[in-house]
């Protein structure tokens, strides 16, 4: 373990994160995680029974060691989070020279001295190290009197200020109230402006909001590259109904949960699905954070603009599938052609977008006639039936082919999970369509289940094309393309 072959091999078996930065190993970040390893007694001859590293925590510890001066953790309960950073930072600061580490729990401070007290404090008195433990109330400590090191559970942010720290730990960082947050980071930052190569660590389990939560800030900060990152989290494409089904859940779970099979198990998993609210188990399980107090945007602007192309727009193949969708108020309607490519990229091709049913009626009559194309369409969208109406009065009749709920749901997936993929290809002309991207949000709908929608603070953004792309998307998707195709479409 103390060499690099044999912690990489374990580093390896790890469950792949969602997301993570840059990883390196050295032998003093290994020597000192290990040796904090020994302190809490799973790792060397004072071990207790079945304890030992886990891979998980070799990448917590090859996050930190690139050195960020920011970094963010998200792993669900029974994964070793918070054992893994006090293992670091009590390694760290019995072998470097006045090394002074802060952990403050972000719930409250009497979870982290409940935690020192019972798991921290007796393994070390067990596990035979030289060091001064300090139990006092609002004092709680550990100091190693060879190095000078410290490593301090703080009670309030208040412990923060006047302080010099090398390493500071907010644990349980997505549980606070934003103005909390904006409080202790005014606390703390400054704390690590006179220690070359200070870090602060954020780390915890999803939240129920993400508007100035500093875990999920950190995290976005984390998948940019500004921020050094570690995330298990199951896609934030699942809804509701896949959460429902145990049987859906389950590969979701093995691939968000690092812990299951060595510090859990999958059958205790599924007895916590089982009896906690939907919310809570997507949240402390799977990473998961909820929508409350705030609107999402769904799409990732940079990854949108990584996948888009220049030049004129193009003709879509014999096959391809249309959609149309209406504003709730009927002041636009978006009418979009969607395909794959030959890479089965997601391609959409906005064809038109007008003010009013009364002028889409007779585009979308053409459209159907000239290219013998069914009209996809949300079922559930009141202005779309007020259009049906009307095209159901023209003689002959076009094919019309409603959509229901559930795969509305589907379709607002889809797409997302493509862009997020950066599996499609769209054009930069394409300007209502980039600005429909921009301003779509998440529309929540049941517990953990969403649709497209738009700011409830801006009802008159026209988030049309995406609706039209998601449904002419999952209709491509699957349907059955036919013997003979029937024409083709001028852009």
């Amino acid at each position: 373990m103390f060499d690099a072959e044999p912690w990489l091999a374990l580093r390896a078996q790890a469950t792949p994160p969602l997301h993570v930065s840059e990883l390196v190993t050295t032998e003093e970040d290994r020597r000192e995680f290990l040796r904090g390893a020994t302190m809490l007694r799973f790792f060397g001859s004072r071990a207790m029974r079945g304890r030992e590293p886990k891979s998980q925590q070799l990448l917590v510890v090859d996050m930190l060691a690139a050195g960020q001066p920011r970094n963010a953790v998200l792993l669900p309960r029974r994964s070793s989070k918070s054992t893994t950073l006090i293992a670091i930072g009590l390694g760290r600061a019995e072998a470097r020279e006045d090394y002074r580490v802060a952990i403050l729990t972000m719930t409250t401070g009497k979870a982290g001295r409940s935690r020192f007290m019972k798991d921290v404090a007796p393994a070390l008195e067990r596990s035979g190290v030289d060091c001064k433990i300090v139990r006092a109330a609002g004092q709680e400590r550990v100091e190693f009197p060879d190095s000078g090191g410290m490593v301090a559970w703080l009670s309030t942010m208040d412990d923060l200020r006047g302080e010099a720290f090398d390493m500071i730990i907010l644990d349980e960082s997505g549980e606070p109230d934003p103005q909390k947050v904006e409080d202790t980071l005014a606390a703390a930052l400054p704390t690590l402006d006179t220690r070359p190569g200070a870090q602060i660590v954020v780390a915890g389990t999803a939240g129920k909001y993400r508007v100035g939560n500093l875990l999920w800030d950190w995290l976005v900060l984390g998948r940019a590259g500004r921020a050094a990152i570690l995330e298990y989290a199951m896609p934030e494409t699942a809804q509701d109904e896949e959460l429902d089904d145990w049987e859906t859940v389950e590969p979701l779970i093995l691939a968000a949960h690092p812990g299951i099979g060595t510090l859990t198990t999958l059958d205790a998993v599924r007895g916590n699905w089982e009896t906690l609210p939907r919310r809570v188990f997507a949240a402390e399980y799977g990473g998961l954070f909820g929508d409350e107090g705030g609107t999402v945007n769904l799409f990732d602007p940079l990854k949108w603009a990584r996948t888009g192309l220049d030049g004129a727009l193009p003709a879509p193949p014999e096959r391809f599938s249309f959609a149309f969708a209406s504003h709730p108020d009927g002041i636009a309607v978006s009418m979009v052609a969607a395909w794959r490519d030959d890479d089965g990229r997601a391609v959409p091709l906005l064809v038109d977008s007008v003010d009013g049913i009364d002028k889409a009626a007779p585009i979308l009559l053409k459209f159907a006639r000239k290219y013998r194309v069914p009209l996809v369409y949300d079922a559930g969208n009141q202005v779309n039936l007020l259009l049906v109406e009307k095209l159901n009065q023209a003689n002959p009749r076009p094919k019309l082919e409603p959509r229901a709920f559930m795969e509305v749901k589907k379709a607002a997936s889809l797409v997302v999970e493509e862009v997020d993929r950066e599996n499609v290809r769209h054009w930069r002309e394409q300007v209502l369509l980039n600005e429909s991207i921009h301003r779509t949000m998440k529309r929540k709908s049941g517990d953990r289940g969403w649709l497209l929608g738009r700011d409830p603070k801006r009802p008159d953004d026209d988030v049309t094309p995406s609706e039209a792309w998601a449904l002419a998307q999952l209709h491509f998707d699957t349907t059955r393309p036919k013997a003979k195709a029937r024409g083709r479409v001028a852009a």
